[in-house]
Parts: C-alpha cells; structure tokens; sequence
C-alpha cells in the first residue's frame, strides 16, 4: 500500500517536473520572440523617423520655392511696371 502511494505521489511529481521544463523553453522562447520584436519596433521607429524628417524637409522645400515664386513675381511686377512706364 504504502509503495502505491509513493508510486503515485512520485508519479504527479515527475509530471510536474516535465510541466515545469516546458514552461521553462517556453519562456525561453517567448522572451526570444519579445526581444526580436522590440529590435524590430526599434528599426521601424527609426524609419517613421526618418520618414517624418524627410516629409519636414520637403514641406521646407515647398515654403521655399513658394516664398521664391512670390519674389520672383514681386520682381516681375516690377519690371513691367518699371518697362511701361518708360515707354
């Protein structure tokens, strides 16, 4: 009876110990996983980033060709006025 019960006690054990070694690779694993996502959130970050950097330098470029167009038709303007009136 008692060799039963050791038998049976030492039989939850062992599960328990071969439950244990799953969860064991199983975290290993998972925090792999979780550690190749944030190295990947962080390059594409970086990305967003460097996108959203190069929409402001565009968006810098189209204020200064547009300050540029008013100038030039500023000068334009002036030219005509200057070359009518010397008429």
């Amino acid at each position: 009876l008692t060799h039963a019960l050791v038998d049976h006690l030492n039989g939850g054990v062992a599960q328990a110990y071969v439950n244990q070694k799953k969860l064991d690779t199983e975290t290993k694993i998972l925090q792999a996983n979780a550690s190749q996502f944030c190295r990947q959130t962080t390059q594409w970050l970086k990305l967003v980033d460097d996108f959203n950097t190069a929409l402001k330098e565009l968006g810098d470029v189209e204020n200064w060709a547009k300050s540029i167009e008013t100038d030039m038709r500023t000068i334009s303007s002036a030219l005509e006025y200057a070359y009518t009136k010397s008429e």
